[in-house]
């Protein structure tokens, strides 16, 4: 089933929409990504030669963030994803302790394409071998988008910060 989500922003943007969804399958966490509007300034990180891979500090540039939280628990993931293609898993023992990246992910599969005055971002993350499928989720979405400002894009904004690390922002169950 998927589950649709729309973003805003926590500075104020004009002419830009973010919107999505995301779907759970036995194998994976697929989260879906459409920007349009007015996107002509956005900053998107250069391809490179080699393939895609981890990387840290990927929010300091145009970057797509989800985190998994499991009910009843401090514990949760953060996953970033570069148009690029680089992309990162960390996990948290507790709000903003201990990020280490999650040693069980060993890839993420990201696809960007144009589309008609926008983009499509898919980010595929494989969950097998760490998240078992009957366990609950709860999901917060998040975008991060460079132009001559950074702009921060999530579900809610519950903070006087963008902070995409609040538990109360994570508003999607999957």
């Amino acid at each position: 089933m998927a589950i649709p989500f729309s973003l805003t922003p926590f500075e104020t943007v004009s002419d830009v929409v973010i919107s999505g969804r995301v779907v759970r399958s036995q194998s994976s966490l697929v989260v879906e990504y459409t920007i349009t509007g007015a996107i002509d300034d956005l900053e998107i990180p250069a391809s490179t030669d080699t393939e895609p891979t981890r990387r840290d500090q990927l929010w300091e540039n145009t970057c797509f963030e989800f985190f998994i939280g499991l009910p009843e628990s401090p514990r949760y993931w953060e996953v970033n994803a570069a148009p690029n293609g680089d992309w990162n898993v960390y996990c948290f023992d507790d709000y903003r302790q201990a990020m280490t990246p999650e040693p069980a992910c060993e890839q993420v599969h990201c696809t960007w394409q144009p589309i008609t005055k926008g983009y499509y971002l898919t980010v595929e993350l494989p969950t097998e071998n760490w998240i078992a499928l009957e366990q609950p989720l709860e999901l917060g979405v998040g975008t991060v988008l460079k132009t001559k400002d950074i702009s921060h894009w999530a579900l809610a904004h519950p903070g006087n910060e963008p902070d995409f690390h609040r538990r109360d922002s994570f508003s999607l169950v999957v």
